[in-house]
């Protein structure tokens, strides 16, 4: 209490000679030194009076200036010294909050918050010792209570921010805007989301803790940040645009090195580019950070409270933008297929989100005979993570749209709805926005009539899911690896159903219908080179295995392949490597078998051919490197295929060197992991090729035919193998064998119309 009343007093003795200072008659100077009397001992209140009382007729006002401007000095000193006293209390350590707060009231003695703080200081000293209960209430109402409520406001900020992000990318992404690379949306995507956090979190915290008092220096430093986002933000938008336009270069040119002045003129009109196709974002990004930097700067009059709050506001607002583009750029799908009441199938969206995971993967049922290679040729890639679908029931339904509405990462919808037995609609959006629709029939494409409501039905979704593709492979430049050079939706779609073996029915027709389907595909769209491939196997599986025209087979596949741009892909295009490793083997393989078959004198060509194929295809499957994991497990799985073939060229190599090597790479039993019925084929075709050396003993050619029929006891499991091994030249020296005729006995007749395939496909 005295030391209050003793505090009072020493006001009213500031403010009485004060009183007199501000008489009428004094002199500005006299004025000033008198508000500076005030101003040394802490009265502010009194001071900024006395210097605002100068007038212009006074005389010479610079001393009001300068003293106004320590006025306002004071007050943020004093502000400062309340703040560390606050932080000292937070920290436990009370003697150092009450000097602090001491500090502040000598600068101003009118401070609210200092005697506040004085007061919590004596508080504290009041208190008894602490006890378990005391320390818990205060960590409840020190922490817990306050960091909580910062927690729940942040959330709610963030929330709002994320919202906000879906509903300004169908502003700035375009439905027909290429994807980003993966690097520069990923970096958008990044520097976005912690603006957004940091805008999320910092709002309460400012408003609650106040962890530092605002002044010019945090001004400087908040339009610095500020410049060096939106400098960020401008680098990733011009990242990103400057490599949209460019297509897919899957093969190399050729062309000479180019010169620094062609390389940076390129990368201008690319620069340029990117500013014609995302004006408003570029425009937007700009303006928020010249605006930002300009009112931190030359904002209100010592109101710097107010200058970082713009700051603060700026750099929310490009995180909102830049998530914004982000998740408008992202390929996340959810799919949906309505029967034609408007009621959501269930079964049959699974179905299209399973096409849509793979289109094309169907595994194949794969021949016994040194054909093709034993894989499938996936036409999409697309990850499980970027696919959903919508749930059917009309409440759960209703509930996940408007749950899907308020995500802005889910970009991509699809609707299928089946209008009746033989047509199907197509409605594809992307942000909300309608990007694409088609309506079509099992008539247009050309598919023939079995009667078989689920097979239409499926054949349908596939068309519907290869539409979806072929639309998103237009601005997402990924997916256009896996689709070979296709270009338009129906070829792919003809290509995929030709393909499956649950797409078509089983009849004696079924084959003539593949090639046919196949030979529309490739009118429909020549630039599909896995189309064209599988016309080309198809037409001569087609022919009864002992009748094949091994060498007019393998002519047609190096042609095709020479022709197409399958050969001159690079290493790094690792979309197209599958569909290279299957024409890469079948064409050793048939230029192997026509070497073979033929007496022709020039007949070494085809060997030289088959090499040269095989020497690649053993390159791509020993190589470990490849980014894709399917295509690493592709070629673990083919490279003793590989390296068989390799022996089995060199086992009828005309070279005795070579020819030896073969004999001594043709172990039995086979080392290694356990092998296939399709390898163990093969095998076996290797020591038929050794049995054939001139060279070779009589009794070590007998054991290579015992080794060769031990191998085909594990491979031809099937009468559709056996049929193959009749027609094999490799064995013809077996066909009068009685173990190889046991071996190759047909149990059931084949249907007509289902001969061989010549890639190993299913019939």
């Amino acid at each position: 209490m005295w030391k209050r009343l003793t505090r009072a007093l020493a006001v009213v003795a500031l403010v009485f000679p004060g009183s007199l200072a501000a008489a009428p008659g004094q002199t500005a100077q006299e004025t000033c030194d008198a508000a500076k009397l005030h101003l040394d001992r802490g009265s502010l209140d009194r001071a900024k009076e006395l210097y605002a009382s100068v007038k212009a007729e006074a005389g010479n006002q610079s001393c009001a200036a300068e003293g106004l401007r320590n006025v306002a000095g004071r007050r943020r000193q004093a502000a400062a010294f309340v703040t560390e006293g606050q932080l000292a209390i937070r920290s436990g350590h009370l003697a150092e909050a009450k000097k602090k707060f001491h500090c502040a009231l000598e600068r101003d003695v009118n401070s609210v918050a200092a005697e506040t703080g004085l007061a919590r200081v004596a508080d504290l000293d009041s208190r008894p010792l602490p006890t378990a209960a005391s320390n818990g209430s205060r960590f409840y109402s020190d922490w817990a209570l306050p960091v909580g409520r910062l927690a729940v406001f942040a959330v709610i900020g963030l929330l709002i921010l994320y919202a906000l992000s879906g509903l300004l990318s169908r502003v700035l992404v375009n439905v027909d805007a290429v994807a980003w690379p993966v690097g520069a949306t990923r970096a958008a995507q990044g520097l976005g989301l912690l603006l957004l956090f940091a805008a999320a979190v910092m709002t309460p915290l400012l408003a609650m803790f106040k962890p530092f008092a605002p002044g010019w220096t945090q001004c400087w430093i908040g339009a610095a940040v500020l410049f060096g986002v939106g400098m960020a933000a401008v680098v990733l938008v011009l990242w990103g645009t400057s490599q949209q336009h460019e297509a897919p270069e899957p093969v190399s040119t050729g062309t000479a090195q180019k010169t620094r002045r062609e390389k940076l003129d390129q990368w201008m009109v690319r620069q340029r580019r990117g500013c014609r196709s995302w004006p408003l974002l570029l425009s937007s990004v700009v303006a928020v950070t010249a605006a930002g930097i300009l009112l931190a700067l030359v904002g209100p009059r010592h109101a710097y409270g107010v200058r970082l709050l713009l700051v603060h506001i700026a750099l929310a607002l490009i995180g909102v933008l830049l998530t914004a583009v982000s998740f408008g750029l992202k390929l996340h799908l959810q799919v949906e297929v309505q029967r034609a009441d408007g009621s959501v199938n269930a079964a049959a969206s699974d179905y299209l989100l399973a096409r849509m995971k793979g289109l094309g993967t169907e595994t194949p049922r794969v021949l016994g005979k040194a054909a093709s290679a034993p894989t499938s040729t996936p036409l999409s890639r697309i990850p499980s993570e970027e696919l959903s679908v919508l749930p059917a029931g009309k409440v759960v339904g209703a509930l996940s749209q408007l749950f899907f509405a308020l995500r802005p990462d889910l970009t991509w919808r699809a609707r299928v709805t089946f209008v009746d037995d033989n047509r199907v609609a197509t409605a594809l959006s992307r942000n909300g926005k309608h990007a694409a629709s088609t309506v079509f029939s099992r008539a247009e494409l050309g598919l023939p009539d079995d009667g078989d409501k689920q097979c239409a039905n499926a054949q349908m979704l596939t068309g519907a899911a290869a539409f979806i593709l072929v639309h998103l492979s237009e601005v997402h430049p990924a997916l256009r690896e896996d689709l070979f050079g296709a270009q338009r939706w129906k070829s792919v779609a003809l290509q995929v159903i030709a393909r499956s073996k649950s797409l078509l029915a089983d009849s004696p027709e079924r084959m003539a219908t593949r090639v046919d389907l196949l030979a529309k595909a490739v009118n429909e769209d020549p630039g599909n080179d896995l189309a064209r491939f599988e016309h080309v196997w198809a037409v001569y599986g087609a022919q009864p295995y002992t009748q094949m025209d091994f060498a007019a087979f393998a002519a047609t596949l190096g042609a095709e392949y020479k022709n197409r741009l399958l050969s001159r892909v690079e290493d790094t295009a690792e979309g197209w490597i599958p569909l290279k490793i299957r024409v890469l083997y079948s064409i050793a393989a048939q230029r192997l078998n026509a070497y073979i078959a033929s007496d022709a004198p020039d007949r070494d060509q085809e060997r030289a051919h088959a090499r040269e194929a095989a020497d690649e295809l053993r390159r791509l499957c020993e190589k470990t490197d490849w980014k894709r994991k399917e295509l690493r497990r592709q070629t673990e799985t083919m490279l003793p295929h590989a390296l068989n073939l390799i022996h089995c060229l060199n086992a009828v190599d005309p070279t005795e060197e070579t020819r030896t090597a073969a004999r001594g790479a043709a172990q039995h039993p086979h080392p290694g992991q356990p092998i296939s019925p399709r390898l163990a084929y093969e095998y076996a075709c290797l020591h038929m090729f050794i049995a054939q050396q001139p060279d070779l003993a009589a009794s070590l050619r007998d054991i290579q035919r015992t080794y060769a029929l031990q191998d085909l006891q594990s491979a031809l499991l099937t009468d559709a193998n056996r049929t193959d091994a009749l027609g094999d030249p490799c064995f013809k020296e077996l066909r009068g064998d009685e173990r190889f005729k046991k071996l190759t006995r047909i149990t059931q007749a084949p249907p007509p119309g289902t001969p061989p395939s010549a890639d190993g496909s299913a019939q």
